[in-house]
């Protein structure tokens, strides 16, 4: 009986009142649902702790991160604010709070809670940092600056300091000085990306295209995923007259950014000169359906539907710029050949005498002609313009380097090149390519064959957030099966069911005693020694998200802990040797602990067993390319591709990129 009070005190919570409320039980669950990214589900947990026990701060400091996360920042800062009225002495919530103003635009707040924070925690960086950017967005750049002569004073090897002062400068037209504070922070730290993008766009306003090539590869090499440097190593490769090597930029750029109008304009443009005329209509067609106003793509197209054939598409596109610019020579005289290819004789005459008077005007006016630019800025519409290539405003490009830089946001990953999760039993299978693939295994198929749950459970590697309808629906599973184990307590895949609910619920305590109980009568029970080690897995890494850690800190004690956890799935390959799925679990917690060849020899299992497990050529391919072995992590890679993980094709382009570095 004592193994069924959690799950009965937590679902039946309404009826038995607050007093039999375990509230440090439920902030776990609920911490577990927030890990997970269960974000509704987590504030269900907490609004729980919060009617129970309304004078605790932790369940609104938990609430506040789930809405955080949901987009809800005007919440997160109500709920935050009732966390610091109970305790006033926790950092964690200021930052939070103050995070959420940001996000709300409330810098003046938000510069209000890190100024307390600094009152308490005067050594920490990040606080300084968010002060300084909050005083920046107020545009008190004299106050961010003078609080920047303070971090150079307390850590004057902190490259960010110097950044932040020639982001100011910039911002106060003093370049020579920018340039100054750019070049300390390469300095200290030569790999600073963002120090790298701000030197190559100063080098491309003085026109230095080679060098600000040079500097775009540098900043490349660190950051492969920014379409922003790509285009902008593009536009000096033009200017180099090195147009296939722009257009590979672009091209990289698109892929990166497939919505960026920059890059479809300037890349129908270069087409356009290569003679790539189909394709190049291909990009002005994007660059008029998103902005339908723009006169000069439509000209071009208009250009282009000439050269292919489409005289009545191009007499269409060049009517409707000349009603936008009816002084537009070049329309008329374009206009006129076109009418002329098509038999329209009269109106074609109507073009040319309207040309031949203009032309005759301008013989005897002042003859001025105004500084031509080589580039045009979007916002630019003259219509002479229309084969200059596009560029942002420089100022633009320089603050995008420092946009949303702020210190300290909770719970932020880097998932550029991560490795693929382990397989879980869920509800709700959540496709990693364009659709969830079929999975099959025998110990599952099994207990879906016993029709204890009305719905059938899944085995996936990503399972989707729950939602209100289902969260009510594995309530009264829990409640419909804890009935009947109430009659039935050795009934081992009752046990599993209930099990099963509780984990996907997030009650890891309740999911793993009735699993103990389930392996207790049976060992060999392959979907129970499954759903343990997932579990165990999880629980292990929402220990590390209480803690703040990143990892675990010693190999040596990686191992000690997910000891359990590989005990648990050696024993399921045991008596079920024919699951890819298994053997694939294993070889991450491997992985995990850096014991790399048992991790290779577990995928290639995995793959032997089951030769379309993308997951499993994902992450062997990521091992074999930290192993420097390219050539094959890249054959990989690109199975995991076909396969359906598309964001393996992107790894592939990275990875090249480093191997280029290091050769």
């Amino acid at each position: 009986m004592k193994r069924l009070l959690i799950p009965i005190l937590l679902f039946l919570f309404p009826l038995l009142g607050r007093a039999q409320l375990n509230a440090d039980g439920v902030i776990t669950i609920g911490r577990n649902a927030l890990y997970y990214e269960d974000y509704a589900l987590s504030i269900q947990y907490f609004n729980q702790v919060i009617q129970a026990k309304p004078y605790l701060y932790e369940p609104y400091y938990y609430r506040a991160v789930a809405k955080y996360y949901l987009g809800d920042y005007i919440g997160a800062i109500d709920d935050c604010s009732l966390s610091i009225e109970r305790d006033p002495f926790i950092d964690d919530v200021f930052r939070l709070r103050a995070i959420s103003y940001i996000m709300n635009a409330e810098y003046t707040k938000a510069s209000d809670d890190y100024r307390l924070l600094l009152s308490r925690r005067d050594d920490d960086k990040d606080i300084w940092h968010n002060l300084v950017l909050c005083q920046t967005s107020m545009d008190s750049l004299a106050t961010a600056d003078a609080l920047l002569d303070t971090m150079i004073q307390k850590w004057p090897t902190n490259a960010r300091c110097y950044m932040l002062k020639a982001q100011i400068a910039l911002e106060r037209q003093d370049t020579v000085l920018a340039d100054t504070l750019i070049s300390q922070t390469l300095r200290i730290n030569p790999y600073d990306v963002d120090a790298l993008g701000a030197r190559a766009m100063l080098q491309m306003q003085r026109e230095e295209y080679a060098n600000a090539e040079e500097t775009y590869d540098r900043a490349i090499l660190q950051s492969p995923k920014k379409a922003g440097f790509y285009l902008n190593r593009a536009m000096a490769r033009f200017r180099r007259n090195n147009l296939r090597g722009a257009m590979d930029d672009y091209n990289i750029a698109l892929d990166i950014d497939p919505d960026n109008y920059p890059g479809h304009y300037n890349r129908g443009l270069l087409r356009m000169q290569v003679g790539e005329n189909n394709l190049a209509i291909e990009d002005f067609n994007f660059v008029l359906k998103r902005e339908p106003r723009d006169r000069l793509a439509l000209f071009n197209r208009a250009l282009l539907l000439e050269q292919t054939g489409d005289y009545r598409g191009a007499i269409r596109d060049y009517t409707t710029v000349l009603e936008d610019y009816p002084n537009f020579l070049t329309g008329y005289e374009n206009r006129a050949r076109c009418r002329r290819l098509i038999g329209q004789d009269k109106l074609a005459l109507a073009d040319e005498r309207k040309v031949y008077i203009a032309r005759l005007d301008d013989m005897f006016g002042t003859g001025h002609r105004r500084r031509q630019k080589p580039t045009r800025k979007q916002k630019e519409q003259d219509i002479d313009d229309y084969k200059k290539m596009v560029v942002e405003n420089d100022e633009e490009n320089i603050a995008k380097f420092y946009a949303s830089d702020y210190r300290g946001r909770i719970q932020n990953r880097d998932v550029a090149v991560e490795s693929q999760p382990l397989y879980l039993l869920t509800f709700l299978p959540q496709g990693s390519g364009l659709a969830v693939r079929s999975s099959y295994a025998a110990f599952l198929d099994k207990f879906n064959g016993t029709g204890l749950l009305e719905r059938q459970v899944y085995i996936a590697s990503r399972e989707g957030a729950l939602g209100a309808d289902d969260i009510k629906a594995i309530d009264a599973d829990v409640l419909r099966l804890a009935g009947r184990l109430g009659k039935e307590s050795r009934n081992i895949p009752l046990l599993f069911a209930h099990a099963f609910c509780a984990a996907s619920k997030r009650d890891y305590t309740a999911a793993l005693a009735d699993l103990d109980q389930a392996l207790s009568l049976d060992s060999t029970y392959v979907a129970a020694l499954f759903l343990r080690a997932v579990v165990n897995e999880k629980q292990l890494e929402a220990l590390q998200f209480k803690k703040g850690q990143g990892e675990v800190s010693r190999v040596q004690d990686a191992r000690l802990d997910y000891k359990p956890v590989l005990d648990d799935f050696s024993r399921a390959i045991a008596y079920e040797p024919s699951c890819g799925y298994i053997y694939y679990n294993r070889g991450c917690i491997h992985a995990r602990i850096k014991d790399i060849a048992a991790a290779l020899q577990d995928y290639d299992k995995a793959i032997e067993c089951q030769p379309s497990l993308a997951e499993a050529y994902y992450n062997r391919g990521l091992l074999r390319v930290e192993l420097a072995d390219y050539q094959e992590g890249f054959t990989d890679l690109s199975k995991a591709g076909e396969l359906g993980l598309y964001s393996a094709y992107s790894l592939i382009k990275h990875f090249r990129k480093v191997q280029q570095g290091i050769k």
